[in-house]
């Protein structure tokens, strides 16, 4: 589903908590979701996961430096 530009925003503060990047406010009223009028995300994750592509490497290093091996060990 391509969501409508329409129905998002940006807001700098959520449930007391203030931010310079925000949040991203998805407008879900309409949908069926049980009682859920809007879906909010807070800007630093997406670009966390817009980062992580990037930083994944080669998975099989990744898994030896979850390991706690070090590099050159067999």
């Amino acid at each position: 589903m391509n969501f409508p530009k329409g129905r998002m925003r940006i807001i700098h503060s959520h449930e007391g908590r203030q931010s310079e990047k925000g949040w991203l406010v998805l407008d879900v009223k309409g949908l069926d979701l049980d009682g859920v009028n809007s879906i909010v995300i807070l800007m630093e994750d997406v670009e966390k996961l817009q980062e992580a592509p990037a930083q994944s490497g080669n998975p099989l290093e990744q898994l030896h430096k979850l390991l706690g091996q070090k590099e050159g060990e067999p």
